[in-house]
């Protein structure tokens, strides 16, 4: 059983998955349904009480990542805003790489129906908020993640893929923390080997890194409506929350949850997913914050990655 930080904390699984109208031959993220779907909203947190150090956390362990998967398309990448002023951007070619691994996720949780953020780190697992896998006690269902949304066309095999499985760890299941607020869904099918694939990175060092955060922001409108990839480059702000790291220059919100933070490692092209959009402190903000990962990242990676561990049901 994976642990961490201390026994309590494992990570548990959705089981197998729960699409509405599979058995009918139906799909259920209708073009209605999926314009009728809410921005996942972006949650609030308290500034901590106590001030807080310039740049946490730090390194626990030694750097660790898995390798990227590019799907042989043309690279991309913004050049601008590095560590600058400006805010967020519609992304110019969503079917360049790495935006090819990044798209908009629609789920039902709770009787609502939602629409997030998230990218393949896998050929076959999606990352994403663990808000946007569980909520309020119960597993998301109706997972569909949509590649480079709204830019493929509907008879692209890559168009939509239905999920099977969904992970999280325990901390964020039952508590909560948001040093824990990712979770990854499985695909049967692998959708990676066709749109590519981030790496994750973990344990690396934030001081003077650049992350490129990608989503589906429906919030501020204008300019954002949630129907395009936008994205927002900054560098590191202090956490707001233990476990947590800020990003400056990302004034992406409601709908953007779940979407990667893609960095470089050693001098390569950014293409690791090294934090996501998690949550904020007030709408406006230009510093948005997700968790600072560390290697029990790569342990829900290899939980979820094993087979027997799909079948498990528990929250």
């Amino acid at each position: 059983m994976s642990t961490s930080r201390d026994n309590e904390n494992y990570v548990v699984g959705s089981g197998p998955a729960e699409m509405a109208g599979v058995e009918a031959g139906e799909e259920y993220w209708t073009p209605e349904r999926r314009a009728a779907a809410i921005p996942v909203p972006l949650p609030r947190e308290r500034k901590a009480a106590q001030p807080r150090q310039a740049i946490a956390p730090q390194p626990s362990g030694k750097a660790g990542h898995t390798p990227a998967g590019h799907n042989g398309t043309a690279r991309a990448h913004r050049d601008s805003g590095h560590g600058g002023t400006s805010d967020a951007d519609p992304v110019l070619n969503p079917l360049a790489y790495p935006y090819t691994a990044c798209g908009k996720l629609f789920f039902t949780q709770n009787s609502g129906n939602f629409a997030g953020s998230a990218a393949f780190v896998a050929p076959n697992v999606l990352l994403t908020a663990g808000h946007c896998v569980f909520g309020n006690g119960n597993w998301s269902t109706n997972l569909a993640f949509f590649p480079s949304y709204p830019s493929r066309a509907t008879s692209d095999p890559a168009y939509r893929f239905n999920y099977n499985s969904a992970a999280a760890w325990t901390a964020w299941t039952q508590r909560g923390d948001r040093a824990f607020d990712y979770g990854m869904i499985w695909f049967d099918s692998a959708p990676g080997n066709q749109v590519g694939w981030l790496g994750l990175l973990w344990n690396a060092a934030t001081a003077g890194r650049v992350w490129d955060a990608v989503g589906y922001p429906a919030t501020p409108s204008p300019p954002f409506d949630g129907n395009k990839m936008d994205e927002a480059l900054g560098t590191v702000q202090s956490g707001s929350t233990t476990g947590t790291i800020g990003l400056s220059n990302d004034n992406m919100e409601h709908g953007s949850s779940g979407g990667p933070w893609i960095t470089d490692f050693n001098g390569s092209a950014r293409q690791y997913a090294n934090g996501l959009q998690s949550f904020h402190i007030n709408d406006g903000d230009t510093v948005e914050y997700g968790p600072y990962f560390t290697q029990d990242v790569k342990g829900l990676l290899d939980w979820i990655s094993d087979p027997a561990n799909r079948s498990l049901v528990r929250a």
